[in-house]
């Protein structure tokens, strides 16, 4: 039996799966099967898989008609005999040790899940930037399950910066859900994971690089209607911490969860689809003061724009932009001088001008 079964689910990601490839198959941990997914893709993925597999026996192949990311993750974890499984977008890349460091870790503590960091990349030229909430979440070495620790489902749920044990994984028959558009079905699958039960354990290194180049991520770029399935996906994860009798452990910071992802999605959602948008944010957040919520996780800003939902102002959610969320004085700073310095950026806006770009 493999010690680590890596699925990897792909579609319409040529340019980038060699890349992603050679980071699973140059694991320092050899012990591995490496299941790769095509899902019905229309470029050269299948023939790339291919030519992988045949110089190397631990590649395992899927080829599959066209049925979404959920549909091409399952095929994954149904064909797999690793004692346990991880998931790997083929257009992020892994580090050399990553799976060695999450098998390890999770051996030596008996976890269902071993969780790490990562780090988004941005291309060449703007390079990393490290995603670090692992060690907020819980120090190395311990162990716990979401009714002890919430604070796991704090942060992004990045369910491919993690393994899982298999053996849990079909106890309770968790998969991802199948639809054929790509609709954050991250987010219920990670309730799942953790509202059984899950032993959890966490590494605080950035072990994967979850690619975030210009036009990568389509959830911050698009603005259509479908932007609505987030607050349905997390209305779900809701419903599936209540069935396993989480939510009065998680609610608090669920619903800053929640927040986080729905919240700024609407904000750019188009005009024409803002209304049923609204919708469903009355349905995911309309209880939270009969369920006694404390807002203990969210501020001042983020809490008004809540009750303006509960009381159902759909005027008013429907008018508000990101500046509801900015201060006077800071939205007046803004107009006048804008400056960053970092990985990503660098530049020096005045009056509206570009003055400086580095």
């Amino acid at each position: 039996m493999p010690k680590i079964s890596i699925i990897m689910p792909t579609y319409k990601v040529e340019q980038y799966l060699k890349q992603c490839l050679d980071s699973v198959v140059n694991q320092t941990l050899k012990d591995i099967e490496i299941i790769p997914v095509n899902d019905g893709s229309p470029d050269s993925c299948g023939q790339i898989i291919d030519e992988y597999a045949a110089r190397d026996p631990r590649i395992k192949p899927i080829h599959q008609e066209n049925g979404g990311y959920g549909k091409a993750v399952n095929a994954g974890i149904n064909a797999a005999i690793g004692e346990y499984i991880g998931i790997v977008e083929t257009d992020d890349f892994c580090e050399p040790t990553m799976f060695e460091e999450l098998y390890r870790r999770a051996k030596e503590l008996d976890a269902d899940v071993c969780k790490c960091d990562f780090n988004y990349y941005y291309g060449e030229k703007k390079g990393y930037e490290s995603y670090n909430k692992m060690k907020t979440v819980a120090k190395e070495g311990e162990i716990f399950t979401i009714k002890e620790n919430p604070r796991i489902f704090r942060y992004h749920v990045s369910i491919w910066s993690a393994i899982y044990r298999r053996e849990y994984l079909n106890k309770f028959n968790i998969r991802v859900e199948e639809s054929k558009s790509a609709s954050y079905q991250d987010m219920p699958f990670a309730a799942l994971v953790y509202a059984k039960g899950a032993k959890i354990t966490v590494i605080h290194k950035h072990l994967i690089n979850y690619r975030a180049e210009d036009g990568m991520n389509s959830s911050t770029i698009r603005t259509d209607g479908r932007l609505k399935m987030m607050p349905i996906q997390c209305s779900i994860a809701k419903e599936i911490f209540k069935e396993n009798d989480c939510w009065d452990e998680v609610k608090e910071i669920a619903y800053r969860h929640f927040f986080n992802c729905s919240v700024g999605m609407f904000l750019h959602t188009d005009p024409e689809f803002k209304k049923s948008h609204y919708e469903e944010l009355v349905k995911l957040f309309g209880d939270m003061d009969k369920e006694g919520i404390k807002y203990k996780y969210i501020n001042r800003k983020q809490k008004k724009f809540l009750k303006l939902i509960i009381r159902q102002e759909s005027d008013k959610v429907i008018s508000c932009s990101k500046d509801f969320f900015i201060g006077t004085s800071k939205k007046l700073r803004r107009k006048i001088i804008r400056f960053k310095i970092s990985k990503e950026a660098k530049y020096l806006v005045l009056f509206g001008k570009m003055v400086w770009e580095g």
